[in-house]
């Protein structure tokens, strides 16, 4: 008998949150989606800045400048940890949970905002299935694609993580002189 392989994990963590994901109620995978996208994020961001206690606080906390999802996504864009396709997606999910998250009835996948943001999310379902999917069936392909893409990310740009370096005494600016 083959033995099962055992799970990386960011494919364990994958595969736990596609469980909790796929039994969520619509709202309830709006928020998740999104917190699950924002915890990336920060893992992203956390291993790509550098190694100093500073990182914390610019992250994590009630007044961090980039302890927002928005922060972060934009973040994200402007140091090149996102590609394009994933900083207009993740925004356009990011503003569904805010759907969900400051009504608290009458929105579903079928409400008309909602429907015009998910068709609004990159096409990456294969064409067959492109004409199948409902507003929710687009949002959940388009979470896992992304989520399926940023979970190895963190461990990816830690090649390229920042390192603190030695400023002090390097003059590399001189105003111009007036004769």
């Amino acid at each position: 008998m083959d033995e099962i392989p055992e799970l990386k994990p960011e494919e364990q963590q994958f595969s736990e949150f596609l469980n909790i994901f796929n039994a969520e109620s619509e709202r309830g995978a709006a928020l998740t989606a999104a917190a699950f996208l924002d915890q990336r994020l920060l893992e992203v961001l956390q291993a790509f800045l550098v190694d100093a206690e500073e990182v914390e606080n610019l992250l994590e906390g009630q007044d961090a400048p980039l302890g927002s999802f928005s922060s972060r996504i934009s973040a994200c864009f402007c140091l090149g940890l996102i590609d394009e396709s994933e900083f207009r997606d993740i925004n356009i999910i990011r503003r569904i949970r805010n759907e969900f998250g400051h009504k608290w009835v009458g929105v579903t996948f079928q409400s008309q905002k909602v429907i015009d943001l998910c068709m609004n999310l990159s096409r990456r379902e294969p064409e067959e299935l492109e004409k199948q999917l409902n507003p929710r069936g687009r949002f959940n392909f388009a979470v896992a694609i992304l989520l399926a893409n940023l979970l190895s990310r963190a461990r990816h740009v830690q090649v390229e993580r920042r390192r603190l370096r030695q400023w002090s005494g390097k003059l590399t600016w001189v105003p111009n002189q007036q004769p």
